[in-house]
Parts: structure tokens; sequence; C-alpha cells
């Protein structure tokens, strides 16, 4: 009987298994960092400090790594200066030198402090807001310390100096909330879009949001600031089109495009005159958006997978996805 026990948990070159050791429930974080495949946002501030954010959404426990670089290291090399090991998370702020936001998947914006000292740079939690449902997006502001998120058909605007929610907007969407763009150089302006097709502008200082757009036919699944022509506003949807948009003439689009046969996820502008998008395809594009009219300029496919964000630093193109890829698209390609 004995013999028989041990012939079944054999394994590779003999070795021996614990009975139904796959079965065994985990129930601790992990000790050390692991970069896991999917690679779900990244971030860069002005000074050339990144993050990379990272999540294990295949296994029984959910874990996700943040990845901080130093403006030293390389975000593509993946030889990070600190980490942080929590909950799954969907997006992640700089807010500035010293501070991140991180959407976790419990419903919790937590807030990070980066310490530096002669042992390295470590990560900490330092403040932790609850929301109603998962957070899908994170926007921010230019010498501001507050942070804007979006959950379910609740808008808010949390704080990170006095750890307390200054502006919460419910139910002005009449489904969920599913994306958030700031004008990043004015604290009282920021967009919004959601499942009810619906595109909203917002100016905090007046009673209630503008709708700048509706799409007929899909719900917005993305929008983005051009911050540098800022009447001018993007909005990606679930049909994989993109719609330009002129808030001084709402409710019409000035140009359209077709990006994919997939939802747009994340649109980032280079300066007014490039876009960078992706959706739930392996296809990064970016078009030229000179003179109102949408061309496309380049169009990358060498991702293993899905793509899940991109960003620009400087000139040149970073994105990330599945399939643990994290591209850099240097400006010989732009």
């Amino acid at each position: 009987m004995t013999e028989l026990v041990e012939q079944q948990n054999s394994g590779i070159n003999g070795a021996i298994f614990p009975p139904n050791k796959c079965m065994e429930p985990r129930i601790a974080f992990s000790k050390k960092p692991v970069v896991y495949d999917h690679l779900l946002y990244l971030d860069f501030d002005t000074d050339g400090n990144s993050i990379l954010g990272c999540s294990d959404l295949t296994g029984t426990f959910w874990e996700g790594t943040l990845l901080y670089f130093d403006k030293h290291k390389k975000i593509e090399d993946l030889n990070f200066s600190g980490y942080y090991i929590n909950t799954t998370s969907s997006d992640g702020k700089l807010i500035n030198q010293n501070t991140i936001a991180v959407a976790e998947d419990t419903g919790n914006l937590n807030i990070l402090s980066v310490d530096t000292s002669q042992e390295g740079i470590t990560l900490k939690s330092i403040a932790s807001f609850k929301v109603i449902e998962r957070i899908p997006q994170l926007a921010v502001w230019d010498n501001s310390n507050k942070v804007l998120c979006c959950s379910g058909r609740t808008i808010t605007i949390a704080d990170v100096n006095s750890y307390s929610e200054t502006v919460t907007h419910r139910n002005v969407h009449l489904e969920n909330v599913t994306t958030v763009d700031t004008l990043r150089s004015n604290t009282n302006i920021f967009a919004s879009g959601g499942r009810d097709h619906i595109t909203c502008t917002w100016d905090l200082r007046e009673e209630k949001p503008s709708v700048l757009y509706t799409n007929e036919f899909s719900s917005v699944t993305s929008v983005a600031w051009n911050q540098h022509s800022d009447n001018y506003i993007m909005v990606g949807v679930q049909a994989g089109d993109i719609y330009l948009i002129d808030k001084r003439e709402p409710k019409e689009f000035v140009s359209v495009f077709h990006c994919f046969d997939a939802p747009v996820t994340r649109m980032a502008f280079k300066d007014s005159s490039k876009l960078a998008i992706c959706g739930e395809v392996n296809e990064v594009l970016v078009l030229s958006c000179d003179n109102s009219f949408l061309e496309l300029a380049h169009k990358y496919d060498n991702h293993k997978d899905q793509v899940k964000d991109v960003k620009w630093y400087n000139s040149t193109l970073f994105t990330c996805g599945f399939g643990k890829c994290l591209m850099k698209h240097g400006k010989e390609e732009q």
C-alpha cells in the first residue's frame, strides 16, 4: 500500500509531491516582487521616474505588484528601484515625485509614499480611500495633490494632503462611469465617459456638468483631453471608433476614425498633433491629428496579446500589455 501511494505522488524524475498540493489555498502575499504576465498600466513624471503595474489574473489568489523606477533606471529593462505588493490593481498614477495613487480591484484608492534612504527606495501605503466598486481609471492634475477616480456611477476627487474625499458626484451618469481625464493645468476641469454612451465635461465652479457628446450606438470606454490644444477632447467607444470633439461645438464630432474591431481602452496625446491608441487587441495606432483631421501615422502589431496602456515620455512611446510585454517605440519610429 505504501508503495502504491508513493507511485501516485511521484513527479518528474521521481520527485515526491504532497497529496492535493495544488488544491491548497494561498492566503498570503509574496515576500518578493513577482513580475506577472499581465502588465496593466504604466506612468511617467516629468523627471523621468516611472511606474509599472502588473497582476496575476489567472491564479486563485489575485496579487498585484507595483514596480517603481527612478530616473536612473530604464523601465524597459524591468530593473526596478522599489516595489509594492498588494491586491490586483487596474491603474496607477504618479501624483508627484514622492507620491503614487493606485486603483485597487477591491475598491480602494491606495496612496503610496516613495521613501528614499541609504538602503534604497521603499514604497509604503500612507492613506486609503474606499469607494463603492472597482476603480477602472484614475487621473491627476499638474502641481496638485488631488486624484480623480470613477467607480460605479460615482466620480470622486480625493485630497492626498488632507486624506479626505473633497468632492463626490453620484448618479450624474445613468450607468457606470468607465473613464476620466483631466485638463491638467486647471484643477476645476475634467471629463468623464460611461456606459450610458455619454461624455461630460465638468467645471467644479458650475452646479452641474455639461453633456459634451452622446454616441448613438456605443458605450464610452476612453476619453483623452488634448493638453496642448484644450478645446479638443478625444472620445473612444466600445465599437472601436474614436471621435474628435470640439467643446466649443458640443454634441457633434469634428472627425471620426475606426481603430479596431474591439473596444478602445486607452489613448494618450504626445502633443496637439499625435495620438496613441490601444484597445482589446495586440495593435497600437498612432494618429496624426493636424488640422482637425485624423490620419493613421503608424501601426504597431508586435505585442503578443492585448495592449493595456500607452504613454509618451518626451518623444518616445511606451506600451505594455499581456504576455509580460513592454515595448519602447523610439524616436526613429515616430
